[in-house]
């Protein structure tokens, strides 16, 4: 009987310590899931600043460039403006999407950071409790 209660207690113990151990990593991976939901969204505020930025450039470059080709006196004026025009613009552009490209790099590599550390010790806490 007292063999049996005492391994009644050693299964009871074993089964308390894999819940309590199982909270700790329901609680890491929330809290990695969060940490790395704060970087997206900060991510994501600094992709829209810099949309709304390209977008008051282009905006920009619109008046300037209605005004540039009114001002033209001959149609080779004009042709040089427009063309002139078109390659600053799509140069612009092209600089500002870049920048957006490598924020949105930024945050992707940032945000699964926090994901990836948890995993990685979690599987190393499992992999130490397993060999003991």
């Amino acid at each position: 009987m007292q063999a049996t209660t005492e391994q009644i207690e050693k299964v009871t113990d074993s089964l308390v310590q894999a819940c309590s151990d199982m909270n700790v990593i329901v609680r890491d991976s929330w809290n990695a899931a969060l940490q790395s939901a704060s970087v997206v969204t900060k991510g994501c505020e600094e992709v829209c600043e810099s949309v709304s930025s390209l977008v008051q450039k282009s905006l920009e470059q619109s008046t300037y460039a209605s005004r540039a080709l009114m001002s033209a006196k001959t149609m080779r004026d004009l042709m040089d403006t427009h063309s002139s025009l078109l390659k600053n613009g799509f140069d612009s552009v092209m600089e500002e999407l870049n920048k957006i490209s490598q924020i949105s790099a930024r945050i992707a590599q940032q945000a699964t950071e926090p994901v990836t550390n948890n995993v990685n010790a979690t599987i190393n806490k499992i992999s130490k409790s397993k060999a003991a």
